[in-house]
């Protein structure tokens, strides 16, 4: 082995002559060449190239020497360039890249050895300062070639050619560089460009929380969702409905979606060289993306369309459309049934034999499924008090309590601040969900948490009640990683106050007020959680999740 790397390392160097040992060698075999090209070679000896011409006679001058006869090419000459040609035609490809890589990389080394020498001369200090100025005048010189930008550039430092920036032109440039963005998006038809719900972000935006929708009550503008035409009139409205927060709660949020996607099931037509159910998946799908744009969808909507889509596979695509459409809408209707209407009964009853005479039930907020509850225990002639438990900028709880005092049922309303002072008289608490995570945790409106931390310190039993159709394959440990961001401006409106509120300027200053919609709750403050199978624990989620692979 030692032996074949000298004899390699012999063949790759170069020798006087400028040629290696391989190229010697090829030289030599093509001193013997064939008859032929020795004929070849004397045809060109016999007859000589022509003169060049007496305008190319050269004259020098300078030295006073002057030359005037005319050259001719020696043959000589003419036998070594015809070899040297023959000898790059029978290099290899690799052979002939590598002499090409190795030129190129003599060149970088001598654009690099020039560069160092320019530098040389120059500190640190003022290389990065020359390294600055030019960044700073190809960016005045992009911005000039735009002609709507080009009005705000100063006056100052048109006949300039390295302008010195100051800190305010440096925090300009930016600022017109994102005007652009709204114009742009304005003229782009298409509607997974055109932003449906525009958002007025404030420039004291947290970098923490980027990744989270914001819900502002100025940012939406829905003129252009009005011309939608692959979008359905119901999914329109529902998007309308849903940013505004018409519509709140997961179980009504997930109906209403059903309902409009059962109009849309009886108005839809498939062309002919496309089948129904492929053609509904598709439009499905653009309505859907338009409805996570006005606002994320809750997990009950999430499994309630994933279930619908694996139903979509299963039908026969040989019978009519019509029996397609009757049987999807019957479909939707029974999931209705099954999943929400009699889920709720069934809980209703399991936590109706938990409840006892005399008991004092706290709630928070405003759930549709403890509402139910609350009303079946009363009117099978249950005793009992409730105290609503409620907070700002919602205020469900105002809601709640119309509900339960208009059946007749004693109420106290009290806000979330004054939780410490009621919860020694409580003998229970029942919470709504939004969704029941895969570890465990719960997610509900913002505040469950802290309800559900002082009645374990007050060794108060929590029941949550929550539909299996709420159960999510998510995880989260904490209300950073995913979640929704309210209306700022809600949240520091003051509407029993007849004087203006401070906070109406705080956009203008560096005041960041943070309203998020949901938290999540650890199983350790939770007793059980009641569902339409069982009374369990929270930490059998993934086992009703194995047990109904088909329906969550």
């Amino acid at each position: 082995m030692q032996m074949d790397k000298k004899n390699q390392s012999k063949e790759d160097k170069v020798g006087a002559d400028g040629l290696t040992k391989k190229e010697r060698r090829a030289l030599k075999v093509q001193g013997r060449q064939t008859d032929d090209n020795k004929a070849e070679l004397k045809n060109i000896k016999a007859n000589p190239r022509p003169n060049y011409p007496e305008k190319n006679e050269l004259s020098k001058k300078d030295s006073g020497i002057s030359i005037k006869e005319k050259t001719q090419i020696p043959d000589e000459i003419i036998s070594g360039i015809e070899q040297k040609s023959s000898i790059e035609s029978k290099l290899s490809d690799k052979e002939k890249r590598k002499l090409e890589w190795e030129k190129t990389l003599a060149e970088k080394k001598n654009q690099l050895n020039k560069s160092d020498s320019d530098a040389q001369g120059l500190s640190k200090a003022e290389q990065k300062a020359k390294r600055r100025e030019l960044q700073e005048a190809q960016r005045l010189a992009k911005l000039k070639s735009d002609p709507q930008n080009s009005k705000n550039i100063p006056k100052s430092n048109e006949g300039k050619a390295n302008p010195k920036i100051t800190s305010e032109s440096r925090s300009e440039i930016p600022r017109q560089v994102k005007s652009k963005v709204p114009n742009e998006s304005k003229k782009s038809p298409n509607v997974s460009k055109t932003p449906l719900a525009k958002k007025c972000l404030h420039g004291n935006k947290v970098k923490l929380l980027n990744h989270l929708y914001i819900g502002d009550s100025k940012s939406f503008e829905f003129e252009d969702s009005v011309c939608l035409p692959n979008i359905h009139p119901a999914f329109i409205q529902l998007g309308i409905q849903y940013s505004t927060k018409t519509i709140m709660g997961s179980n009504a949020r997930c109906i209403s979606l059903l309902s409009a996607l059962t109009h849309l099931i009886r108005d839809l037509r498939s062309p002919p060289e496309q089948e129904f159910c492929r053609f509904l998946e598709s439009v499905l799908q653009n309505s859907s993306d338009y409805l996570q744009k006005c606002r994320p969808m809750a997990v009950s909507m999430i499994n309630a369309l994933r279930l619908f889509k694996l139903q979509l596979t299963q039908i026969d695509t040989n019978i009519p459309d019509d029996d397609k459409k009757q049987k999807l809408i019957e479909f939707v209707d029974t999931y209705i049934k099954d999943q929400v209407m009699t889920a709720g009964k069934a809980i209703s009853m399991k936590v109706f034999d938990k409840i006892s005479n005399g008991d004092i039930i706290l709630t928070y907020s405003c759930s549709s499924l403890i509402s139910q509850i609350l009303v079946e225990a009363f009117h099978r002639k249950k005793q009992f008090k409730v105290i609503v438990v409620d907070s700002r900028p919602l205020c469900e709880g105002r809601e709640m309590l119309r509900r339960l005092t208009q059946v007749g049922i004693e109420c106290t309303y009290i806000f979330i601040n004054a939780l410490g002072y009621v919860m020694s008289t409580v003998t229970k608490v029942l919470l709504g969900a939004h969704a029941l995570l895969t570890n465990g945790y719960v997610m509900s409106r913002t505040g469950t948490a802290q309800v559900a931390l002082v009645a374990q310190a007050h060794n108060k039993p929590v029941l949550v009640c929550c539909e299996t159709y709420k159960f999510s394959e998510r995880v989260q440990t904490d209300s950073l990683v995913y979640n929704e961001i309210g209306d700022p401006d809600s949240l520091l409106k003051i509407d029993s106050s007849d004087k203006p509120s401070p906070f109406n300027s705080w956009r203008e200053s560096k005041l960041t007020p943070l309203n998020i919609l949901y938290d999540v709750t650890p199983p350790d403050l939770v007793t059980a959680v009641v569902t339409e199978l069982a009374i369990l624990p929270c930490t059998s989620v993934p086992v009703v999740l194995r047990i109904k692979p088909t329906e969550i």
